[in-house]
């Protein structure tokens, strides 16, 4: 492995602690800026509206401006981001710090998965792409093994940790000897005719529904068993989202391994089904382990379609719209994401439960699981 794959798995560890930074600490920031879940969620969600937003530009972003000066811009957008709430308790400026971060994790992710893809040894792309983004759901354990214990020693500390995490980064970059040259890989791309693809909508679907009830299933499993408990806050069972990240994680890497067996249009359609039920589940259910059981099931198969997605989104396209549409498809899934922040949070505060997020949940999965069975041509 070669020093510039172990930088992109670095870079995915260090996106997990970022997207993850709040949770663990949710109750304490709840208390230190007098909000409601209504609000944290805003607050949640204010990073995942930026970088979702950053998914097609960041794309055009880095081929016109080489890989190596869009790393360096959005580590700087990530460390500054994540450090400016420290410096006072000030919701609306937490707010501005998760939106300049959002910036800077979107550059990442367009630009990390393009020097993956220009320098992967032997051309296993796939394979230290897998590994990018499972070590984005190891990142996320540390956040809610370690910022716990950091913020008792002070909130600041939430934010300061993955501020600090991109600095090591920065400083790697002249070591990876990128080239200027390192842009000129991939051909001027077509985004009109990405949005013309009815198989960028679907799969951009599945991947929405994936990767967003993924995401908020690790922000939300912890209050989640707070309140089925009745006792103690969700910092106290931030032991399982960790859970709910480490599963994830092995969904991911895991998912490549199961194309090897089945087909992706079955992966993908049957995961889907198999949510449905699962989330079917964590709405009825009313026992904290049970449900920490369900939702580390539904983190695993949200996880094991990530390559299938992708596999089918590139027999759907000529090659030269590859990056567009991978782009396009990453857009809805973090638009899918924040919508599903906002939902949890607004539906806690109005109905008390969460549970009925998970019932709307079990409703998108089934309709995506028909509409993709039916309309989904590629196998």
């Amino acid at each position: 492995m070669n020093l510039k794959m172990i930088f992109s798995i670095l870079m995915g560890l260090n996106l997990g602690v970022i997207f993850m930074n709040i949770p663990p600490a949710m109750d304490g920031l709840m208390l230190l800026y007098g909000v409601s879940y209504a609000r944290i969620s805003i607050l949640l969600s204010a990073l995942l509206w930026f970088h979702a937003l950053m998914q097609v530009p960041a794309g055009t972003m880095t081929d016109r401006f080489g890989t190596k000066r869009t790393l360096v811009a959005s580590l700087l957008f990530m460390s500054f981001g994540n450090v400016l709430p420290a410096f006072l308790p000030n919701f609306e400026l937490a707010i501005l710090g998760r939106v300049v971060t959002g910036i800077g994790t979107g550059l990442s992710v367009s630009s990390t998965m393009k020097l993956v893809a220009l320098h992967a040894p032997g051309g296993r792309i796939g394979m230290y792409q897998s590994f990018f983004g499972g070590f984005f759901s190891l990142g996320s354990i540390i956040s809610y093994l370690v910022i716990p214990h950091l913020a008792a020693s002070g909130w600041q500390w939430i934010y300061i940790l993955p501020g600090l995490l991109s600095l090591p980064l920065l400083a790697m970059i002249p070591a990876l000897r990128l080239g200027p040259d390192a842009s000129n890989a991939f051909s001027s791309l077509d985004l009109g005719r990405v949005l013309r693809l009815r198989e960028g909508w679907l799969l951009g679907l599945c991947h929405a529904l994936s990767f967003g009830s993924m995401l908020n299933l690790g922000n939300w499993v912890p209050s989640l068993m707070a309140e089925i408990s009745k006792e103690g806050m969700a910092i106290g069972f931030a032991w399982g989202g960790a859970l709910v990240m480490l599963t994830s994680g092995v969904g991911r890497l895991s998912g490549g391994f199961l194309l090897m067996r089945s087909s992706p249009f079955k992966v993908v359609t049957g995961s889907l089904a198999i949510l449905s039920a699962l989330f079917l589940g964590l709405f009825l259910i009313h026992s904290p382990m049970l449900a920490l059981g369900l939702a580390l099931l539904a983190s695993w198969f949200a996880s094991i379609n990530f390559g299938a997605i992708f596999h089918l989104a590139a027999k759907a396209t000529a090659s030269d719209s590859y990056a567009t549409l991978f782009g396009f498809i990453n857009f809805l899934a973090n638009l899918g994401a924040i919508l599903f922040t906002l939902i949890f949070g607004f539906i806690k505060d109005g109905t008390g439960s969460f549970t009925w997020g998970f019932f709307i949940l079990a409703l998108l999965a089934l309709a995506t699981f028909a509409l993709n069975a039916k309309a989904l041509r590629i196998k």
